[in-house]
């Protein structure tokens, strides 16, 4: 089933920035999400998902995250990325996010942060 989910392209990963860290966060969280919605309501019956409703809710919670954490979405640092999406994965998982889902878009993201280390900035 993971086959729809996202894959962080390898291009993604050049010149990497703290805020383009960030924007793959709100990307990596969005698809997370998107199948997340997607699986229930299939088993709904539903096939259609308001795309736009749904990316602007992704933004909210990412900012919320920064914000839970002290961190500051518009100058994110590798520590607050880092903390912000321990902070998602956590809500993911209240919010009923399939397991595999969530480790699927962990080790995606886990690439971001493997690349701009463990330092502070």
């Amino acid at each position: 089933m993971l086959d729809s989910c996202w894959k962080l392209p390898e291009s993604q990963l050049v010149d990497l920035t703290p805020e383009k860290a960030r924007d793959l966060v709100v990307e990596c969280f969005y698809y997370a999400q998107h199948e997340t919605f997607l699986r229930t309501k299939q088993k709904l019956g539903v096939t259609r998902l308001d795309e736009t409703s749904l990316r602007a809710s992704i933004v909210g919670a990412v900012r919320l995250a920064f914000d839970e954490i002290g961190g500051d979405y518009d100058h994110p640092t590798v520590a607050s990325l880092r903390s912000a999406i321990a902070v998602l994965a956590r809500k993911a998982e209240s919010w009923g996010t399939p397991m595999d889902i969530i480790q699927h878009h962990a080790r995606q993201i886990g690439r971001v942060l493997s690349r701009m280390g463990s330092g502070g900035s």
